[in-house]
């Protein structure tokens, strides 16, 4: 019985689902009028994009504020 070639994942490592740069949409540009300005989650928002930005576009590092944001949203439709 030979060896598998095969690289295996780890139960900690990560495993990037959104790496592929072709499938990755912008987000909206702190440049120009935020969707997210003078709304009840635009502070929240703003989490969410500094953190996009300081890590390139990936999302996975920023999960923690793209949970806030979505928890913010939720609450605030909700009115």
């Amino acid at each position: 019985m030979g060896s598998s070639a095969s690289k295996q994942t780890t139960e900690n490592e990560v495993v990037c689902i959104d790496c592929d740069k072709k499938t990755q949409k912008d987000l909206p540009s702190n440049k120009s009028s935020s969707a997210s300005e003078g709304m009840p989650c635009e502070e929240v928002y703003a989490k969410v994009v500094a953190c996009m930005d300081k890590h390139q576009g990936q999302v996975s590092p920023c999960t923690k504020e793209w949970d806030e944001f979505k928890k913010c949203h939720s609450d605030n439709s909700r009115r």
